[in-house]
């Protein structure tokens, strides 16, 4: 009678922990793991493909009820009784330090994936965006950002080993960039110089990023770079910030315990102004997940900086915003905007940093099924319409004052070109009048039109703001939609707060002669 108890007990368990988690199953929308950082596979619906079989299983797996603390807990009992890290991204090295242990991460470390074709597209399309901005005298300089299993590899798995016939992503990219011309920093010998002195990479926690004493010497090294071309922008010193140690007893992008003091850097001071929100809802944006923007009345002069980024820089806009007029950060991922964001913002720099395992992960990809690499992110068709002027053929020195913006422009443009708007946004159009609301409006106002060549040319169009700047009507994103032999679209987009009442003139440029054509002259007023 007893056995028969006990099996009927075992039975109802079993059944049990079939049952419940079951009736636990996590339905939210958008929901995000914390013990691995990730968002969960949302619900594919039903139907009978193969696709959707395996997208609802990876639905139960992600969602069972009880799963993380399930996780957790034998992630947590590993650890406290065999040191052992069965964490979904990370994995312990030797002497306790933690690495990620994504697989494209660990190859890299192997030397296993540095895709020479690909990598030379990137650096191409470094070299395209350098010689773009020196078009428009606007500095550039690229920033690779090493992950810790570089400048740490002595605490790397001995089981991990490194095929020494390849080179690395650092050292292949050095040598590209070593003879491209294009202002660059890899700070690899400058980190394993420092980490004998301090520690630049945490042992425990934030495994995939330096600490903030890295991060500070990083930064210092940029410093130099922009002292060297602006030197009105004041240094980065350490005098200007609180270095603190706080302790932390997780991970920093998931549940596992640990205990690290880690450095910390806050600003002494704080003069800039937060205006991430002011055009957070209206720019265009492929990813806006670091953008922010800051502004410094103060700082002592009118520079603007704008910097493409991911993790690595995500947080570190305290090291510039109260050293610039404005600051802005934006995700790398908006690299095809970039153009576009030159003729709304006005930078004088641009910094483009990328970390090592972005190259590795994101933007080389995985492999298909036949062996072959597959990019998610295409750099081989980069786009960069020319600046005015260097394109047009008119007195560019005259051309560049208000005086004499109309210097050469063909006035008479009927039989060559003609122009429609589609989309007009933040102003109210009547004809060729445009129309500011005195009591504000959206931050960015959008002038979307298309072009259309009557004589066989090819025409860039361009305009011209008050007189005083010119800026490019295309751009990477942008190009080639709608387009067909005959039709181009444009687009102009200017910050609402540089918008007064004045004239922004459209000009068509032919690409082949260089001649330029007047479309029309719009006329901005405040709305009575």
């Amino acid at each position: 009678m007893k056995k028969k108890l006990n099996d009927i007990i075992f039975i109802l368990a079993f059944l049990a922990c079939m049952i419940v988690p079951a009736a636990f199953i996590n339905t939210k929308t958008m929901q995000v793991s914390a013990i691995d950082n990730k968002v969960l596979t949302e619900w594919p619906g039903l139907d009978l493909s193969l696709k959707t079989n395996t997208q609802v299983e990876d639905y139960l797996n992600d969602r069972i009820g009880f799963r993380e603390q399930a996780i957790e807990t034998y992630t947590e009992l590993n650890d406290k009784l065999f040191h052992v890290m069965v964490h979904p991204l990370f994995m312990y090295g030797k002497e306790g330090h933690i690495f990620y242990k994504e697989k494209t991460y660990i190859e890299g470390y192997q030397h296993m994936n540095t895709d020479e074709e690909y990598l030379d597209s990137f650096v191409d399309f470094l070299k395209a965006t350098d010689d773009y901005l020196k078009s428009k005298d606007i500095k550039f300089l690229y920033f690779l950002c090493p992950d810790k299993k570089t400048i740490y590899p002595e605490y790397f798995p001995d089981s991990i080993h490194v095929n020494a016939a390849n080179p690395g992503i650092t050292d292949y990219m050095d040598s590209k960039l070593k003879d491209s011309g294009i202002d660059y920093i890899i700070p690899v010998n400058e980190l394993k110089e420092a980490k004998k002195e301090q520690v630049v990479y945490n042992r425990l926690y934030d495994a995939t990023h330096w600490n903030e004493d890295g991060a500070f010497l990083a930064h210092q090294l940029i410093d130099e770079k922009v002292r060297a071309a602006f030197d009105d922008v004041r240094p980065l010193v350490k005098e200007d910030y609180v270095r603190t140690m706080e302790h932390m007893d997780t991970l920093d992008v998931a549940k596992f315990t640990i205990d690290e003091d880690v450095p910390h850097y806050a600003l002494n001071y704080d003069n800039a102004n937060d205006m991430t929100g002011y055009m957070y809802e209206t720019a265009a944006f492929a990813d806006n997940s670091f953008y922010c923007h800051f502004s410094d009345p103060e700082c002592g002069n009118n520079r603007r900086l704008l910097i493409f980024c991911d993790s690595y820089f995500g947080n570190y806009h305290k090291f510039y915003q109260n050293r610039f007029s404005e600051v802005y950060f934006v995700h790398w991922h908006n690299y095809k905007y970039l153009q576009y964001y030159v003729n709304l913002f006005f930078p004088d720099m641009i910094i483009y940093e990328t970390a090592e395992r972005s190259i590795t992960g994101e933007m080389i990809g995985g492999m298909d099924e036949d062996g072959n690499r597959i990019s998610t992110i295409d750099y081989d068709y980069v786009y960069y319409e020319p600046p005015y002027l260097k394109t047009a053929k008119v007195d560019r020195e005259a051309a560049a004052t208000m005086a004499g913006m109309y210097n050469g422009i063909e006035r008479d443009a009927s039989d060559k070109v003609k122009y429609s708007f589609t989309i007009v946004t933040g102003v109210e159009r009547d004809g060729t009048t445009l129309y500011l609301q005195a009591d504000g409006g959206p931050s960015v106002v959008s002038i979307n039109g298309y072009i259309e060549s009557l004589d066989g040319g090819d025409y860039d169009v361009y305009a011209n703001i008050g007189g005083e700047q010119w800026v490019e009507c295309d751009y990477y994103e942008l190009h080639g939609t709608g387009e067909t032999s005959e039709t181009k679209e444009f687009q102009v987009n200017v910050q609402r707060r540089y918008l007064f009442e004045e004239t922004i003139t459209l000009v068509a440029v032919d690409t082949k002669t260089g001649v330029p054509y007047l479309l029309d002259d719009l006329e901005v007023r405040y709305k009575e």
